[in-house]
């Protein structure tokens, strides 16, 4: 059987300056540290050679923009 891996991954800093408990509230992107730290994990599978196969993520903004390098 052909062994597959599955890489887990968090979205990254979410900007929040007013300290919200946010949890599955929408309209909370990354902060410029979230969006680069959600760069650096894209670049880290490209350097390890990682086979991305698919790339699934919540519709939640601050997912959605931590998976698009990665996608």
């Amino acid at each position: 059987m052909p062994r597959s891996t599955v890489h887990l991954m968090r979205h990254g800093e979410v900007f929040n300056p007013h300290g919200v408990l946010y949890g599955r509230l929408p309209g909370y992107r990354l902060s410029e540290r979230g969006t680069a730290m959600a760069r650096r994990v894209a670049e880290y599978l490209t350097e390890e050679g990682a086979d991305i196969r698919a790339v699934v993520a919540s519709p939640l903004q601050r997912a959605q923009e931590s998976a698009a390098p990665t996608a």
